[in-house]
């Protein structure tokens, strides 16, 4: 497992993938910083700080302001590999 994910980075990630809509053929997360602090339990200044990081780190793109991100290549295989490791 990656150590850029611990626990609470990679749920936020996974909530942001388990969440996507599509529009115009591109997977898009249409949630606030609020929403994914509700869904997860955590603080919003907690979730801000974790989606700095992914950001940060070419996890997500930030598409607007109001809470519309995009998962990238490199978050989407990161998911891969933690899935198939919790499967293991």
């Amino acid at each position: 497992m990656s150590e850029f994910f611990v626990n609470d980075k990679y749920r936020v990630l996974e909530c942001m993938a388990n969440r996507q809509i599509s529009v115009n053929n591109e997977q898009i997360v249409k949630l606030s910083q609020q929403e994914i602090a509700d869904i997860l339990h955590f603080t919003k200044t907690k979730v801000n700080t974790i989606i700095g990081e992914l950001k940060t780190n070419g996890y997500i793109i930030q598409l607007s302001i109001r809470g519309k991100y995009s998962l990238t290549d490199k978050a989407n295989a990161e998911l891969r590999k933690m899935g198939n490791k919790e499967g293991a």
